[in-house]
């Protein structure tokens, strides 16, 4: 396990490719609209298309999905975008600040995300799921990929190493990151990749379970609707990155939250007390070690440092920062078990300037901000192996994969 397998995969022109590549962290509809506007040949149109004929029967979803299908093989037909060949895997490696990450982008099969040979650590919603299954089977795109962790396997390096040896496909700046992209359909190095991730003890969901999850659902509606199915069709696999546990970076999620329960300032931190040392500090604190915070209360800044009764010395989940602070603070001082149904609770990804989160609760949006160490790999490693869920936005990894860089057909 896990079992992966070469695809046609549909890439840029090189030409175009920093043009057609598309960030969708944060991607706003109006953002979106925009980049459309702007730039004719983003993958944007294959998201938010803009649908020529407005008279035409469907409801809004049918012709939004009618007019994707066009863009799509328009962009085929004008050579915008290009169909190999051959079955193929990649190589994917970006750069930035210093810092490269790369991987194998394959595909994978469902059945290893069902049977848990794909190990998770996040709940999935439902109306998500929904959103993406309904793309994915009108549209058959399958462009965003599943990052997915593996302890680090030095064969599997050796074999990156030989696929990298060719010139890349594609090799572009966007945004500030160098984006490069290899390919081999040489048999025998398929075979060995293949093989060599067969052998894989565990590997792990890094980022991207809704998207699993929803190729999954889709493919087990797809197999009841054709009872001949091989297993071997491509509506049974999803596009995924591997990426060994030494390439990834994880940063980690802030927290903000509304108001302090109907408490004042003097009686919030008598109850932090009970749970952690308070330390004020004129400097703003981006915590250096586990179960060390920072919080920002009335334009103040504070040390907190977690007593040892807060967690359970070798219970993956407790030892958490996100679960002490979960249980500690939001749970039993703030009234917010479930902070991914409370509007009273926001986050702010690692990779964001604190300044933004300060200004948060400068302007009154917010009362108080934590501030949080990152989870380690090896933490997210140990939960999966427990089969535990850990807390809503406990990672923010990187790299993040620009839309439309490499796309995998599923019918």
């Amino acid at each position: 396990m896990p079992t992966i397998k070469p695809f046609y995969g549909i890439r840029p022109n090189p030409a175009y490719a920093g043009k057609v590549v598309l960030d969708l962290e944060n991607l706003s509809l109006q953002e979106a609209k925009i980049i459309r506007q702007e730039n004719p040949y983003s993958f944007v149109n294959m998201l938010v298309p803009k649908v020529e004929n407005l008279f035409l029967r469907g409801s809004k979803n049918e012709l939004a999905f009618k007019q994707i299908n066009e863009n799509f093989e328009e962009f085929i037909e004008e050579g915008v975008l290009v169909q190999e060949t051959k079955p193929s895997l990649y190589v994917y490696q970006v750069s930035r600040e210093g810092n490269t990450q790369t991987g194998i982008w394959t595909v994978t099969s469902v059945d290893d995300y069902l049977n848990n040979r794909i190990k998770k650590h996040e709940f999935t919603r439902p109306e998500r799921e929904a959103v993406l299954i309904d793309y994915l089977q009108q549209t058959g795109i399958d462009a965003n990929p599943v990052l997915i962790a593996y302890h680090t396997v030095p064969q599997i390096d050796h074999l990156i190493d030989e696929v990298c040896l060719s010139q890349p496909e594609l090799s572009f700046n966007k945004a500030g990151a160098i984006h490069k992209l290899w390919k081999t359909d040489e048999s025998s190095l398929l075979s060995a990749i293949v093989s060599e991730f067969a052998k894989l003890d565990s590997t792990y969901i890094a980022d991207g379970h809704h998207r699993a999850a929803a190729a999954s659902l889709l493919a087990l509606r797809q197999r009841e609707l054709n009872p001949n199915h091989t297993r071997a069709e491509e509506f049974n696999f999803f596009t995924s990155v591997f990426m060994a546990s030494d390439q990834l970076k994880i940063y980690p999620f802030h927290r903000l939250v509304k108001d302090l329960n109907g408490r004042s300032k003097p009686e919030f931190l008598a109850e932090l007390s009970r749970h952690f040392s308070i330390e004020p500090t004129d400097a703003t604190v981006l915590p250096g070690e586990l179960h060390e915070f920072g919080m920002y209360l009335d334009g103040l800044w504070y040390k907190l440092k977690a007593c040892s009764k807060t967690y359970q010395d070798g219970n993956p989940l407790s030892e958490l920062d996100v679960s002490i602070l979960q249980e500690m603070v939001f749970n039993d001082i703030l009234d917010i078990p479930d902070p991914r149904t409370d509007p009273r609770i926001g986050s702010s990804g690692g990779i964001l300037p604190l300044e933004d989160l300060i200004l948060q609760v400068d302007n009154g949006s917010y009362a108080v901000a934590f501030t949080l160490f990152p989870t380690s790999i090896n933490q997210l490693f140990r939960v999966a192996d427990e089969g535990r869920v850990m807390p809503p936005k406990s990672t923010w990894f990187e790299p993040k994969f620009q839309a439309g860089l490499l796309t995998h057909k599923i019918n």
